[in-house]
């Protein structure tokens, strides 16, 4: 059985290795400093806003334009949800290190996923397209390559997508 595990391991590791990283064909990326990020949260209405909720406080990200506002903090751990006046009666559902989860997969058919062949170091791979990482990985991008992950996912358009660990927000936007 031991043998077995070895030879796909060594399979597994060979086809990382081909996933290049970086920031997929037709993205931009911007990296926010965020001190102890907990929880983050698209909006589904306002699909390019984003709420994030760290011990800083609780701010609105336009992932459109980068522009950061701050908000009154006002969140629910137990329900994972947040609400920011500047959003109306939106409630939104938010991830992060209390559970919860974003969406993996954009309407385009682009997914997300998670690796960690040198845990507690993770990976997120960007799969294009109805593309997996396991059959094509040089299609596929490694995004984000950092320890602890605590939330990952597109927005309801897909046009926007968001990784973070506890101090490190990475926002990603297709480009026009």
């Amino acid at each position: 059985m031991r043998d077995i595990e070895d030879v796909n391991r060594k399979k597994l590791l060979n086809i990382i290795k081909q996933i290049p990283s970086g920031v997929p064909d037709g993205w931009e990326k911007t990296t926010f400093a965020v001190g102890g990020l907990k929880y983050i949260g698209f909006s589904n209405v306002c699909t390019e806003k984003l709420i994030v909720i760290s011990s800083q406080g609780q701010s609105i990200i336009n992932c459109r334009t980068d522009e950061k506002l701050y908000c009154e903090e006002n969140y629910d751990e137990d329900s994972l949800i947040a609400l920011a006046e500047e959003l109306g009666d939106e409630v939104i559902p938010i991830s992060g290190e209390g559970g919860g989860g974003l969406r993996r997969y954009s309407k385009g058919g682009d997914t997300l996923a998670l690796i960690a062949p040198f845990w507690p170091i993770e990976k997120i791979v960007f799969m294009p397209n109805y593309i997996s990482w396991h059959q094509n990985p040089k299609n596929c991008m490694v995004i984000f390559d950092d320890y602890e992950i605590i939330a990952f996912g597109f927005s309801r358009c897909g046009n926007y997508m968001a990784v973070c660990n506890s101090n490190t927000l990475e926002i990603f936007k297709k480009g026009k």
